[in-house]
């Protein structure tokens, strides 16, 4: 099938809003679903390959690693490639990565199949650049696209949160190799999907007038025009300060995952029934304020309500530290991470809009660079929490707390440089 050259603004009229939607979530739900739902088959996975479950673990590292640089190359690709072609790929690759996992038979191949999903489910930071080809020239097109990722991070959170049960029965009853084979079927379901938004996007009359069977010039990678690229995102003060507000606050969710097993089950010891319903508490707000930064607020300017929303954090990240140092009950600080969770649904959504609105054609460029930077300072803090000597609450809830605060910086920041463009 043909598809739209990557230079062509998408008619968002002739796209099937909510089919796009959820298109781009399937595809940016691949990632977390690869990530979270093996996880309960580690033990077992272990005794198949004869090994330590620390070389289990150490697959969830190498496909967050490989996922970090996907998302850069994929990224930086996308701004002189046709988006569409490139997600196609990618997701193709993610599914025979998958199938290759399930069947592997020694370490090497399973390590090789996960660096080869990691690194080609980083084409889904591509949705965002697409989001903003498609969008950006609309009316209101920075709320347009606010609003289109806020519903995405509201499917995304769910993810997470049920991988791990989805996985759990699949290994029930099929055993572990067929958390992967679902995985890749999934892919190709995702795949399948994707084709169809796109020829409904390209059955537009104007489109298909459009369409090029052959790159244009102007689609070649050229090193230099790489370069100038990063130059132009990199020396960009409103479009860093976007960056760093978006990723630090996410840092903070990092702390509390690194973080919560040890404060809420150890040191104020409930169960793991009562841990997944807090854990199920904080997806709830995110979901909520996600939605709500969609629907009801979606009139605002997305800067607007991520200077509001970085303010809060950095009021919430001080609550907790003064609950933390206070050792008071645990409902105070688990209201606090609610609280904080509930801001990220307002966060993530307004920061990677201001990117793309502020990175012109370096779209995917800056899109990238922003997946890495997230988990850069996320990977960080989980060092962080990892290194620390767990003996309170207060290594998790400083960590949340200097995310926070950090966000509040940018949050100011961004007030004066939006005061100094009006």
């Amino acid at each position: 099938m043909s598809y739209p050259s990557s230079q062509t603004h998408t008619n968002a009229q002739s796209m099937p809003f909510w089919g796009f939607v959820c298109a781009m979530a399937m595809i940016f739900s691949l990632s977390p679903l690869a990530i979270d739902m093996y996880l309960p088959a580690l033990p077992q996975m272990a005794e198949f390959f004869e090994t330590r479950i620390d070389a289990m673990e150490a697959s969830v590292a190498i496909y967050l690693l490989s996922f970090a640089l996907g998302q850069l190359v994929f990224g930086t690709l996308a701004d002189k490639l046709n988006k569409n072609r490139l997600l196609s790929w990618g997701i193709i690759g993610f599914a025979v990565a998958s199938f290759i996992v399930a069947l592997s038979d020694n370490l090497t191949w399973l390590f090789l199949g996960r660096a080869a999903q990691g690194f080609l489910g980083g084409t889904s930071i591509v949705v965002f650049s697409l989001i903003q080809q498609n969008y950006s020239k609309e009316k209101n097109g920075k709320q347009k696209s606010s609003q289109i990722i806020s519903y995405i991070m509201a499917v995304v959170v769910v993810a997470p949160m049920v991988a791990p049960m989805i996985g759990s029965q699949i290994l029930l009853h099929l055993g572990w190799q067929w958390i992967f084979i679902c995985l890749g079927f999934f892919a190709f379901i995702t795949f399948f999907t994707q084709l169809f938004i796109n020829s409904q996007v390209s059955s537009n009359k104007d489109e298909k007038n459009s369409v090029t069977s052959h790159p244009s010039p102007d689609d070649k990678v050229q090193l230099s025009q790489i370069m100038k690229g990063y130059r132009f995102v990199l020396t960009n003060p409103l479009t860093l300060s976007y960056m760093f507000a978006g990723a630090a606050s996410f840092a903070g969710l990092f702390a509390f995952i690194s973080g919560s097993p040890f404060v809420y089950m150890s040191l104020y010891q409930i169960s793991p029934q009562d841990y997944s319903v807090l854990i199920a508490l904080n997806a709830i707000a995110m979901i909520s304020t996600n939605l709500l930064n969609a629907r009801r607020l979606g009139h605002i300017d997305p800067t607007i309500k991520l200077i509001w929303a970085g303010i809060g954090l950095g009021i919430i990240g001080l609550y907790l530290f003064i609950t933390a140092s206070l050792a008071l009950p645990l409902p105070y600080i688990a209201l606090g991470v609610v609280l904080y969770m509930a801001m990220l649904g307002f966060t993530s959504a307004n920061a990677m809009t201001g990117v793309l609105s502020n990175s012109g054609q370096y779209a995917g460029l800056a899109s990238g660079l922003n997946g890495v930077m997230q988990f850069g300072l996320g990977a960080l803090t989980s060092a962080i929490i990892s290194l620390s000597n767990s003996v309170n609450s207060l290594p998790m809830a400083f960590t949340m707390a200097a995310s926070g605060l950090i966000t509040c910086a940018f949050a100011f920041a961004l007030i004066k440089q939006t005061r100094q463009g009006a």
